[in-house]
């Protein structure tokens, strides 16, 4: 009987701790995909859409519920601090890798807007859009599930 109340614990708390694991969410059909824990691949920046072929990989942000961003810039990685409040955004970049890259003017751009006085977002049609005052700075989608299993 101890054996099997042990065994029993062991498996709750291994459940419990697995249930607690963070990852990135993906937008499902019909859902609005929140702000935070959502990959949010990059559509535009500037009110001008990104060229995906000028890219080695599709640049994305994800805010963590800890009050932090991380991303890709297509080629180099970058994190930083944001602080948000309904619908307010303030962010606040950190640093980013330095690799010489192929095609830079994207990431050039993108690293540009994380240093802009980021004020505000919107959520509309798993569409993310991030401003500077009343000026668009970015556009991105939430990242749509993969049907590959």
């Amino acid at each position: 009987m101890t054996k099997k109340l042990l065994l029993l614990a062991i498996t709750a708390i291994i459940v419990l701790a697995l249930a607690g694991c963070k990852t990135s969410k993906k937008a499902t059909e019909g859902k609005q995909s929140p702000l935070v824990q959502t990959e949010w691949q990059l559509e535009a920046l500037y009110q001008k859409p990104i060229d995906p072929a000028t890219c080695m990989s599709q640049p994305y942000i994800v805010f963590t519920g800890e009050g932090q961003y991380n991303g890709s810039l297509g080629c180099n990685s970058f994190f930083g601090k944001y602080y948000q409040k309904k619908k307010k955004l303030q962010m606040e970049f950190a640093g980013a890798t330095k690799k010489l890259c192929p095609q830079m003017e994207t990431e050039r751009l993108f690293l540009k807007g994380l240093k802009e006085n980021i004020t505000s977002f919107s959520i509309k049609d798993n569409i993310l859009i991030i401003y500077a005052d009343k000026e668009e700075i970015f556009r991105f989608k939430a990242r749509e599930e993969s049907t590959d299993k």
